[in-house]
């Protein structure tokens, strides 16, 4: 009788380790993978930028601009692949009107510009930051018309990812040796919101 007890409470023991087991191996397999996280840049993107600008020129040449010029502009960017895009923008600046011809007077201009660029960038999707480079050339008018060459650095930052963002980024612009002057270049500040679709 004793062994028959022992034999059943062995058993039952058995039991109860095998059904445990089964319950726990069970629940290993409910568990779900997280979510991988969400891209903030697409590989394909169409962006609206609208942006403040300032460039700075040099007040002793001859050039586009005296000083400083100060105004705003729109650009249009398309990104074919998730590292490399291209883009166009338009700026209208104000400022002192260019020594070209004598001039010596403190008279503004508004100066229209139109640029092209190859843009590189570099995503970060875990702080939905993206650095960027470009290079690309452009159009200037003020009463006369220059051609330009650029390359420029800049980062982005989504606010809301894949739709709304914010960015800054300065650029280097070459004119030339124009009118026996042989430093045209100036530099220049943007900043603005970037819509994407």
């Amino acid at each position: 009788m004793k062994s028959l007890t022992t034999s059943l409470v062995a058993a039952a023991a058995l039991a109860g380790v095998a059904v445990a087991g089964e319950t726990t191996s069970a629940k290993s397999y409910k568990q779900l993978a997280a979510p991988a996280p969400a891209s903030c840049f697409s590989d394909r993107e169409l962006q609206i930028d609208t942006f403040g600008q300032a460039s700075f020129g040099d007040g002793s040449k001859a050039g586009l601009f005296r000083d400083s010029a100060y105004g705003g502009g729109v650009g249009l960017n398309y990104f074919f692949h998730r590292n490399i895009g291209l883009g166009i923008d338009a700026a209208w600046l104000s400022a002192k009107e260019s020594t070209i011809g004598g001039n010596t007077d403190d008279d503004r201009t508004t100066l229209h510009n139109v640029t092209g660029s190859l843009i590189f960038r570099a995503p970060i999707d875990s702080a939905c930051l993206a650095p960027y480079a470009y290079l690309g050339g452009g159009f200037h008018a003020d009463g006369y018309n220059w051609a330009s060459g650029h390359v420029g650095v800049g980062i982005e930052f989504r606010i809301v990812p894949q739709k709304v963002g914010i960015f800054v980024d300065g650029r280097w612009t070459f004119l030339g040796d124009r009118g026996g002057e042989d430093n045209l270049n100036f530099a220049s500040v943007r900043a603005g919101v970037r819509l994407v679709f």
